[in-house]
């Protein structure tokens, strides 16, 4: 779980934390004191769901809690006394399953008194009974010097150490000393006349002139 903390000194980010934990306990306690059922509001969605399918089921009895329950082309075997069905599904989620439920319907029992307590309102409010308590500010804490806490040695980690750091690729780029963006992906325009299509060294009558320059130099040197 991420707080947001990872990038303070060591003692500020366990006071953080430890804000933020005694906060999410408060919460869920209040949280849990409103359901308006005996189990979480997970586990009677699930409960609910199972009941809608144990509808569509068939049930045979061989008259000592042992059941077998047809659901469309597949026949699952319920036991009550040891409270298993061969789908597994009772056993993985604590929860009665359809053919669990169409059994106990079978014999005039509430399958709902035989959710596992795990999920019931009495231990969800048992476990964040324990809060955290408030601590004084860090002035009026006695630590004995030998138990203060110091930050971790630094140690050089395996392999070879980077020279440069990784940039991304629209970070800038240093170019004669000075940070500069990159020009990749930008269209160049012409210095004189502003036309995307040459540029300065490429203009037309700029070109003729350098052309003519040249030709000159040429002669004298003849």
């Amino acid at each position: 779980m991420d707080f947001g903390c990872k990038g303070k000194p060591i003692i500020k980010m366990l006071e953080d934390i430890k804000i933020k934990v005694m906060d999410r306990l408060k919460d869920l306690a209040v949280h849990g004191e409103k359901w308006t059922e005996n189990f979480c509001p997970y586990a009677m969605e699930l409960y609910n769901d199972f009941k809608i399918i144990a509808r569509d089921c068939h049930v045979q009895a061989n008259g000592d809690l042992g059941y077998e329950v047809v659901e469309g082309i597949d026949r699952h075997v319920v036991s009550l006394a040891s409270k298993k069905c061969t789908c597994r599904t009772w056993d993985l989620t604590g929860i009665p399953c359809p053919h669990a439920i169409k059994a106990f319907q079978h014999d005039k029992q509430e399958p709902e008194d035989e959710i596992h307590q795990w999920y019931s309102k009495d231990t969800y409010i048992l476990l964040y009974q324990h809060k955290i308590q408030p601590v004084r500010g860090e002035k009026f804490w006695k630590v004995h010097p030998s138990h203060a806490m110091e930050p971790p040695g630094i140690h050089k980690m395996v392999g070879r150490s980077k020279v440069f750091r990784v940039r991304k690729k629209n970070e800038a780029r240093k170019r004669e000393g000075l940070w500069s963006k990159s020009r990749k992906g930008l269209k160049m325009t012409c210095g004189h006349c502003s036309a995307t299509s040459h540029n300065l060294r490429t203009y037309p009558i700029i070109s003729f002139m350098f052309l003519s320059y040249y030709l000159c130099c040429c002669l004298l040197t003849i």
